[in-house]
């Protein structure tokens, strides 16, 4: 398995470095994203959701953040899973946290979550219309949809060389990634930055169901 495969589901001894890369590189947009979505549902929580929780920092934030949340990791990486679990081990122990192995349809344990998180899992989708719409109908009506993501222009350039050899989809505006969520039915979709707009530390798209 290729490099950009392995960030795409990440496997063996290679998988379990990236997780710990992943873990390192992406931990501020994580702790970033949680915090947008959490303003944009500024109601009750008792349901949420990341999928594609990589090592779990993201859903160690998820945990703090939602106190009286039930949380579900899903994950298409038994690595991933491994890593999460240890990383959240009291929680899954305590029986708040619930790790999963599966893609977008695994999303059903949660339903209806008032909140699901995605960061850095649009790139690998086929069709992403198709599974923004699958995650709608996890939410309930007023849910909220938390997309992190980096264009095209802003990865690494490894990403950018890498990934669409593999098959990969990288977006160049967000106006295409906020397009593919109204069209999965998404209303008050909105796009956020984080840091300067001409060398972003990441995005996030905020959707609601």
């Amino acid at each position: 398995m290729g490099l950009a495969q392995q960030f795409g589901r990440p496997s063996g001894l290679v998988g379990s470095v990236v997780g710990r890369v992943m873990a390192r590189g992406n931990a501020d947009l994580s702790r970033w994203v949680v915090e947008q979505a959490a303003a944009a549902h500024p109601g009750a929580v008792g349901r949420v959701a990341e999928l594609g929780p990589g090592p779990g920092v993201g859903l160690e934030t998820l945990l703090t953040t939602f106190p009286d949340a039930q949380v579900w990791g899903v994950d298409l990486s038994p690595v991933m899973l491994a890593q999460a679990g240890k990383r959240n081990g009291s929680a899954v122990d305590a029986g708040r946290l619930t790790l999963v192995e599966g893609g977008v349809p695994a999303l059903a344990a949660s339903r209806p979550a008032d909140v699901v998180m995605a960061n850095h899992v649009l790139y690998f989708w086929a069709d992403p219309e198709a599974e923004l719409a699958r995650i709608r109908g996890f939410l309930r009506p007023g849910g909220v949809l938390a997309l992190g993501y980096q264009l095209r222009q802003n990865m690494p350039a490894m990403a950018q060389r890498k990934f669409p050899l593999a098959g990969h989809r990288l977006y160049d505006t967000a106006e295409d990634v906020t397009a593919l969520a109204e069209a999965a039915g998404f209303t008050s979709v909105t796009q956020l930055v984080k840091g300067p707009a001409d060398a972003p530390q990441g995005r996030v798209m905020l959707a609601t169901a």
